[in-house]
């Protein structure tokens, strides 16, 4: 290698470092971009996984959202509207015969109803009124300005875990006992079946 070869070869050399150089630091200005717009963010411990597994987390969420489609139903009664759930169901084309999914409006069961004391809200989880204490599962709300408050305080304690029992209990009482392959319940003993016996010389 000539003289000048081995100054273009070192020259080369240095570029390549220095782009490496300038490389590295463009990657640390951005981590520490990153790292800055991170900071502004509220970070959290909590996994999809762990959050699943949690069944009284996954009941809140269940709840609160039955509750806002309460006061978005309320919301629309005020107004003079309807409101409907859009919900995805798989229908089969007459004409193709294939089936596709489509989105479909529902009606929205109300939990609450207009008796002659006023508004009546009975707050229902899985399909059975709420035990909110001392016998009673219904809450007078009175005046119709009074519904959306109402349900908005029941999600405040939704969130402070203190329906947590409740919905539990109205859970446990929906599910259904596993049965046997004879249709009875596990538990309850089968029935024993005595056949006559035979005489004896016939």
């Amino acid at each position: 290698m000539s003289a000048f070869e081995h100054a273009i070869f070192h020259i080369d050399l240095l570029l390549i470092r220095f782009g490496a150089s300038v490389r590295l630091v463009a990657a640390l200005e951005h981590m520490e971009e990153i790292m800055g717009i991170l900071e502004s963010l509220t970070l959290s411990t909590t996994s999809r996984h762990a959050d699943a597994a949690d069944k009284a987390a996954t009941m809140r969420r269940k709840f609160i959202t039955a509750l806002e489609e309460q006061i978005a139903v309320a919301q629309a009664d005020a107004t003079g509207q309807s409101h409907v759930r859009k919900v995805q169901k798989t229908v089969k084309n007459a004409e193709t015969g294939v089936s596709e999914r489509r989105t479909v409006d529902r009606p929205v069961r109300r939990m609450f109803w207009r008796s002659n004391d006023g508004v009546v809200l009975e707050p229902r989880f899985a399909g059975r009124p709420l035990a909110l204490g001392e016998g009673r599962s219904s809450i007078l709300v009175g005046d119709d300005t009074n519904l959306v408050p109402v349900l908005e305080t029941l999600i405040k304690a939704v969130r402070a875990f203190e329906l947590d029992e409740a919905m539990k209990a109205a859970s446990d009482g929906r599910k259904r006992p596993v049965r046997r392959k004879d249709g009875k319940p596990i538990g309850v003993a089968a029935a024993t079946v005595t056949k006559p016996l035979a005489k004896v010389g016939k």
